[in-house]
């Protein structure tokens, strides 16, 4: 029996992707309009295999206003060009926005020329910044901060010059943030770093969480803190062991409605 969980958690969970659909209703959101996300992250990208292939129908057939990717794109720098290959291919289908991670830090890689190269492709690469933009005549602000589990975020900076009454959303690598997004006030939060733990035990949770203790009952799924809402992906790759249970990979389709 454990050889097969193993097989099993080896072989064929880490590529059984699974999609999230959640509908979270927003004042600021006109009652008739609303908005379709695509939220992934943690790609953990080496190469545009099935899984990859599998993620690009799934996101075509969701068909977003916006695609986030919230972190951790690559391990290492050799993986950069089918990593911009991959978000090339991404960015057919809607805008994307997406902020780093602390694997993209230890990469090897140089993150400012990886910036250049995606925003090349006419991707938004947010790195303690923010972007106006405008979908089905809502108008809303994408804020990015740089990873928050190394100490690289710096939301003040990403919010300068958003109008205190703006429909915000957050892309940060961890949750880590969500005690100063909430004190700003922040819409929607989205973060991933986690994996959901990657291996769940049944009874017990999560094997491992990557985040100081306040924050692991922040493992996976939708939160309200106050006003704000934060979404934490599981993400669609592996970190350290090539392995998942009872924790499969997630796309997640985020549907902000007005009230």
């Amino acid at each position: 029996m454990f050889v097969g969980i193993l097989l099993y958690s080896i072989l064929f969970e880490p590529y059984s992707i699974k999609t999230e659909k959640i509908t979270i209703k927003i004042s600021k959101i006109p009652s008739n309009e609303k908005i379709k996300i695509v939220h992934i992250s943690d790609l953990h990208f080496h190469n545009i295999g099935e899984r990859e292939l599998n993620t690009i129908r799934i996101i075509e057939k969701l068909n977003p206003d916006i695609i986030a990717i919230t972190g951790d794109l690559i391990e290492k720098r050799e993986s950069i060009d089918e990593l911009l290959d991959f978000l090339d291919k991404m960015r057919r289908i809607a805008q994307v926005y997406l902020v780093y991670g602390n694997w993209d830090h230890e990469s090897g890689a140089n993150l400012t020329d990886l910036k250049n190269k995606i925003e090349a492709l006419d991707i938004e690469v947010l790195i303690n910044e923010n972007v106006k933009a405008k979908v089905n005549e809502i108008e809303l602000y994408i804020i990015g901060v740089d990873d928050p589990s190394t100490g690289k975020a710096n939301l003040e900076k990403a919010l300068e010059n958003v109008p205190s009454d703006a429909l915000t959303i957050l892309l940060a690598h961890s949750p880590e943030i969500i005690d100063e997004a909430a004190s700003h006030k922040i819409d929607l939060v989205l973060v991933g770093h986690t994996h959901g733990g990657q291996v769940v035990i049944p009874g017990y949770g999560p094997l491992f969480l990557p985040v100081s203790k306040e924050y692991r009952k922040y493992a996976s799924g939708l939160f309200k803190i106050d006003s704000t809402y934060m979404y934490v992906n599981r993400g669609l790759g592996t970190s350290i062991l090539p392995v998942r249970l009872f924790c499969p990979p997630e796309i997640t389709l985020i549907v902000l409605e007005g009230t």
